[in-house]
């Protein structure tokens, strides 16, 4: 018996973006709950590994959660993790700007 070419392996791991298709949640919600699983050691949130600087979800684990196979979507993700920044972002003040003269003075005699 041949092994069906259209066929596509099922991978191992999950990235954040079939995660949060699988469950329905947003990216947040899904770095929430992994975090919280990682805080936990395994207690709580959803279960996951670290890759370096990668979250990733282990398929059975969530199969296991959620009680049945995960089936492919016709959603197309590329999407692996958010960029890193470690700057925070900048905030908004009320600062009013500096006055100028209205009158200057171009040149001098």
């Amino acid at each position: 018996m041949q092994p069906n070419p259209t066929h596509q392996p099922r991978a191992a791991v999950l990235t954040i973006a079939e995660v949060m298709d699988v469950l329905r949640i947003g990216r947040t919600k899904a770095y929430e709950q992994a975090r919280l699983y990682l805080d936990s050691n395994g207690e709580d949130g959803l279960p996951c590994i670290k890759v370096g600087d990668s979250i990733r979800f282990l398929r059975h684990a969530i199969e296991d959660l959620i009680g049945e196979p995960i089936t492919p979507t016709s959603t197309d993700h590329h999407d692996t993790d958010p960029p890193r920044t470690t700057a925070t972002p900048p905030t908004r003040t009320n600062r009013t700007h500096p006055t100028t003269d209205t009158n200057p003075q171009l040149f001098t005699a």
